[in-house]
């Protein structure tokens, strides 16, 4: 009956055993490991609900159909199958299902599953090397609208150049500031006298030499 019920489980990616719950296949993803260069295929791992734990018809007929027996034969087999399984768990016992898991039950009478990975030996690690062309434009779901990846670029550039110039008149306003603090500070020690900014010295006139004798 184990071996059945696992491969109904794994065809159907469910399977409730009256009394104890739900077995659920539930798919782990694969994994990007780009420090040892590879990608790990999918695992599967298989949790139990204890909430649900009616059968559906279509399992009485997957045992009759793998074991030739009548339905109401196949009934009473996974009743009395998930009966043997739920009084050894209620003695203390611990039920190990070689490709699910072991089962066992808790003090409060909640029955949990410590589950076993799935996995398949044509599932293996495949090479992921990172391939980086240059000068290629690739193609970017910005959005709802695709944009090709020069775009980013230039708009990397200008705001590159953007913040270039923000720092040179941030610059150049700092040495404003000073300047005018300087020019301040020498009218503060000697005065301020309007005439400063003009020439008033009158011209020296010279006479010219006489051109005839």
């Amino acid at each position: 009956m184990f071996n059945i019920l696992y491969k109904y489980l794994i065809q159907y990616k469910t399977l409730a055993l009256p009394g104890l719950g739900t077995l659920e296949l539930q798919k782990i993803p694969a994994i990007s490991n780009f420090s040892d260069h590879v990608i790990l295929p999918p695992t599967y791992k298989i949790i139990l609900d204890d909430a649900k734990d009616t059968p559906s018809k279509s399992l009485f007929q997957y045992i009759t159909n793998q074991t030739g027996i009548a339905e109401w034969e196949a009934i009473k087999q996974l009743n009395d199958f998930s009966f043997d399984i739920k009084n050894s768990l209620k003695e203390g016992k611990k039920i190990a299902w070689k490709e699910v898991g072991e089962f066992s039950m808790e003090d409060n009478g909640i029955t949990v599953l410590n589950a076993s990975k799935i996995q398949y030996d044509f599932m293996v690690p495949v090479p992921a090397v990172r391939v980086i062309r240059n000068n290629v434009n690739h193609t970017i779901l910005r959005g709802d609208v695709e944009v090709s990846e020069s775009f980013f670029r230039q708009q990397e550039a200008e705001t590159a150049i953007a913040e270039r110039n923000k720092k040179w008149w941030i610059g150049a306003s700092i040495l404003a500031a000073i300047g005018i603090g300087l020019i301040l500070l020498y009218f503060y020690k000697n005065g301020f006298d309007f005439t400063r900014f003009f020439n008033t010295t009158p011209p020296a006139i010279k006479e010219a030499p006489a051109t005839y004798k």
